[in-house]
């Protein structure tokens, strides 16, 4: 799982970079704000799962359910108020926030790859 981690923070790096050069700061900054939180996401989803996994008590339940519903409020809240204020690119937020999913699929080509290739 690291692996998936640390590509989609290339890749995140990639196209914040990518996006600020070719087109506007502004969408860049909305694809950051929009990785950032998936990062996020990402950390408290697992921190989480592994909590649930192990030997929880009601004290650590309460808190994986707050953190549960602290990321699905934040994701939102976040989302909403750039709509209502328009002061970021939705859609770069959109794809900040699917940085996960290419980095699945750019796993997903590397295993593939190294399936395809002739043993020596």
């Amino acid at each position: 799982m690291t692996r998936v981690f640390t590509n989609a923070v290339w890749i995140l790096v990639v196209m914040v970079v990518g996006v600020g050069l070719c087109l506007s700061v502004r969408v860049s900054v909305s694809i950051l704000v929009g990785g950032l939180l998936a990062l996020l996401n990402h950390h408290w989803m697992v921190a989480g799962v592994d909590l649930a996994l192990g030997n929880p008590t009601s004290d650590k339940r309460r808190l994986v359910m707050l953190k549960y519903l602290l990321r699905i409020l934040l994701i939102l809240g976040f989302l909403f108020a750039m709509i209502h204020f328009s002061f970021l690119s939705l859609l770069g937020a959109i794809i900040g926030l699917s940085i996960f999913v290419l980095a699945g699929m750019l796993e997903a080509l590397i295993h593939l790859i190294d399936q395809l290739k002739p043993d020596r």
